[in-house]
Parts: structure tokens; C-alpha cells; sequence
């Protein structure tokens, strides 16, 4: 089996969306179990939709955060306090 990024992946569904064929068809035409495209294809485009939700950029250096926050994805949350520093705040998302 090849080992595809995601990138690879919503090339390839997308490239099946131009083409004309069926799913399975593609698929096979592909060398993919057509289940497994299926699967894949749920998968990560319930994910895209997800991360279309938004995105608060920080770009204020040096700012305490005077409200709580909760950060949702699925079914995490996390909850932070007043007083969180955004450096860290900023520092905690881009390591997710």
C-alpha cells in the first residue's frame, strides 16, 4: 500500500470529482481499495470542515488575556483562565 499525505489525498479526490467515474471505479482504476478511498475521503474531509471553523490570530506580544477561553476540537476542550499570557497561549497552538 502507498503511504499518501494529506495533500496526496484531496489531490486525488479531487482528481476523482474531474474524471467522471464512480468511486469504485476510480479507485480501482487508482490501485486504492474502494472502501478504503470511502473511508479515507469521510475522514479527511470531515476534518477540512472542521478546521474551517475559524482561527483568532494573536499577534499582540506581551498581552494577559483578561477573559477565559475555552478551545474546542471534537470533543476536547480545553479551558484557560484570565490571566493567561497570549505568548504562551500562541506558543501551546502552534506546537498542535
Amino acid at each position: 500500500m502507498i503511504r499518501r499525505t494529506t495533500e496526496q489525498w484531496l489531490a486525488l479526490f479531487d482528481q476523482h470529482k474531474a474524471s467522471g467515474l464512480t468511486q469504485t471505479e476510480f479507485a480501482k482504476q487508482q490501485g486504492i481499495d474502494p472502501a478504503y478511498f470511502s473511508y479515507r475521503k469521510r475522514q479527511l474531509l470531515a476534518w477540512q470542515q472542521e478546521d474551517d471553523t475559524g482561527f483568532v490570530e494573536l499577534t499582540t506580544q506581551g498581552v494577559i488575556l483578561n477573559q477565559s477561553i475555552m478551545l474546542k476540537k471534537r470533543d476536547v476542550e480545553l479551558h484557560l483562565p484570565p490571566g493567561t499570557d497570549a505568548l504562551w497561549l500562541a506558543a501551546l497552538l502552534r506546537t498542535l
